[in-house]
């Protein structure tokens, strides 16, 4: 699994948020031809299914700090557990899943709720959001400057939350590739 980049570059000497300079100059003529969706604050979940049922349950593993300094920088997905107190609230999430539009496969998705990450959403139940299959919220005519952004983000509305703010947008571009910006990249 690869990160999903952030679309400008960041102040790595400072506070580490963005800073006004894309990180590729032919990312704003890419931009334009994404799909731009929420990003849901939840925590990320890869699901395979077959006849419209959960085989598999995997969750993301960020590299530790030895395994950073051996190099290696991508997450990857690691077997979730049904009966570890720690992937309870995944599970809850399958069993409030609808799967019968989920085609046979791996798909990647975003598990939010009422017990994720705080519930940001607002939401009454855990669900996952399958993004790698378009589920997630689209959002129209996205600007893509720097200070557009700034703007721009914090007065959205979700479309999938209650009452609240989004927290940031993934643009989808067709090769597979995916960028974001998140509200508190703005530093």
């Amino acid at each position: 699994m690869k990160k999903i980049q952030t679309i400008f570059d960041r102040d790595w000497e400072g506070n580490r948020g963005v800073i006004d300079k894309y990180i590729d100059d032919s990312l704003p003529r890419i931009l334009e031809s994404c799909v731009a969706t929420e990003k849901l604050d939840g925590t990320n979940v890869r699901i395979t299914v077959c006849n419209h049922k959960v085989v598999r349950a995997e969750k993301r593993r960020n590299p530790s700090k030895l395994q950073k300094a051996q190099d290696i920088k991508e997450p990857w997905y690691v077997d979730a557990d049904e009966y570890d107190p720690q992937d309870k609230y995944i599970f809850e999430g399958i069993k409030n899943t609808n799967f019968q539009e989920i085609p046979d496969g791996e798909w990647g998705g975003e598990l939010v709720g009422k017990n994720i990450q705080g519930n940001p959403l607002n939401s009454n139940f855990n669900t996952i959001v399958f993004f790698s299959l378009g589920k997630a919220p689209v959002f129209e005519d996205v600007p893509t400057s720097f200070e557009e952004l700034k703007g721009w983000l914090p007065k959205q509305k979700s479309k999938f939350g209650m009452n609240c703010g989004i927290e940031g947008i993934v643009w989808h571009y067709a090769d597979g590739d995916m960028y974001k910006i998140k509200i508190k990249d703005f530093k």
